[in-house]
């Protein structure tokens, strides 16, 4: 059973990490350098909406096979301080992640959308700074998946 869990905890994890990894390095600059940016930004959008409904389902799986996966690596009889560092640091990285994507996905995505729809001469110095900051949430995501990857491999190789 723990071999099979671990699977779909990795295959999950798999997915949205190498989506992410997808979006920013094959996706985005195929964006930038189109000779049609409008149909690009339309295909990009198209992707990038199929990809985060699909992430939240990972996310799901995620969850559900790490709370499985946690009575390996944990003692729950005991205090959670007392719990192996590898873990802690993991669940807060996990924790951050989750956050900075809901960040992302639901509050400054939705945002920058609207605000680009506006003429840029009509953008407020928080749109201005906004639209500026939302590819960094982007790649701050990206980042923090890949520590998380990181301390799962430290959590299991200790």
């Amino acid at each position: 059973m723990y071999i099979l869990l671990s699977w779909i905890h990795l295959t999950a994890a798999i997915f949205w990490v190498g989506g992410m990894l997808f979006l920013s390095f094959v996706a985005v600059p195929l964006l930038k350098s189109s000779a049609d940016p409008a149909q690009a930004l339309r295909w990009f959008l198209g992707v990038s909406r199929r990809f985060r409904a699909l992430v939240w389902v990972a996310i799901g799986v995620l969850v559900i096979t790490g709370a499985l996966l946690l009575s390996n690596h944990v003692n729950f009889s005991v205090s959670f301080s007392d719990w192996p560092s590898s873990v802690i640091i993991k669940l807060a990285l996990v924790f951050l992640l989750i956050v900075t994507s809901i960040t992302h996905d639901r509050i400054i995505g939705p945002k920058v959308r609207v605000i680009k729809q506006q003429v840029p001469e009509k953008w407020t110095r928080c749109d201005q700074v906004l639209v500026r900051f939302a590819p960094w949430i982007g790649r701050m995501t990206m980042i923090l998946g890949l520590a998380v990857v990181l301390a799962g491999v430290g959590l299991v190789r200790s």
